[in-house]
């Protein structure tokens, strides 16, 4: 397998995003991108799944062989972190941030979330470009997950290590659940403002969740802010 030559870097927002977040983001991409992989900031009204569809047949036309969905609300947390998604992603896994579907009875399964999810555009291509949006087994971006796992492509979910505070739960939600977001039986929780990493690279990333709830715009611009001046 040939080295990736040209990778990039793609974050996807819609216009109910307060424009400070995005500078925000770049800012904070643009601190810890060692390499220097290009980064695109795209706006778009349609839905999550078709959009990033659409993204990677665009970023191929334009050259890319690889790719790194990355959420407005999720950022590096170090200068390993985007070089170390690239460099395995570049050996043929997908890779990405743990996150589990939990309104779905799908087997408790974990799978490489949308809001940070890296991987070569052959690979992606040689799967059958598995689509991104919601399937009965899955949520945005989880089939990828599966099809990999489906045709022993590796696939290296990293996990949270802590979070800052509780899930907001929606009006419609039942009183008692807990103070988190489940993965599966034995594996760490996650919730608002979660932080991944591994042991030998230690904490890599940052994603806020729920970014349309009043009061995620600063937090959000809180946590860049320290990362700018950490």
């Amino acid at each position: 397998m040939d080295p990736m030559k040209n990778p990039c870097i793609a974050t996807i927002f819609m216009s109910n995003i307060d424009q400070r977040m995005v500078v925000a983001q770049r800012k904070i991409v643009e601190k810890y991108n060692v390499s220097k992989i290009p980064h695109y900031s795209v706006l778009t009204d349609g839905q999550p799944g078709p959009t990033m569809e659409k993204l990677v047949g665009m970023l191929e036309e334009k050259g890319h062989d690889g790719i790194m969905f990355l959420d407005v609300d999720c950022v590096p947390l170090s200068d390993v972190a985007l070089d170390y998604f690239f460099e395995q992603a570049n050996q043929g896994k997908i890779i990405g941030d743990a996150q589990r579907s939990n309104h779905i009875e799908n087997n408790q399964h974990v799978f490489c979330a949308p809001h940070n999810l890296t991987f070569r555009v052959d690979v992606y291509n040689k799967l059958g470009k598995p689509t991104f949006a919601p399937t009965q087994r899955g949520d945005v971006g989880e089939e990828l997950t599966f099809v990999a796992e489906e045709n022993n492509i590796n696939v290296e979910i990293v996990m949270p290590t802590r979070f800052d505070a509780p899930p907001i739960r929606m009006a419609w939600e039942p009183n008692d659940l807990p103070p988190y977001w489940d993965l599966a039986d034995g594996m760490p929780k996650y919730g608002i403002g979660t932080t991944f990493g591994n042991e030998e690279f230690g904490e890599m990333f940052w994603h806020m969740y729920q970014s349309f709830h009043p009061g995620q715009t600063e937090r959000f611009l809180k946590k860049c802010e320290e990362l700018l001046n950490g």
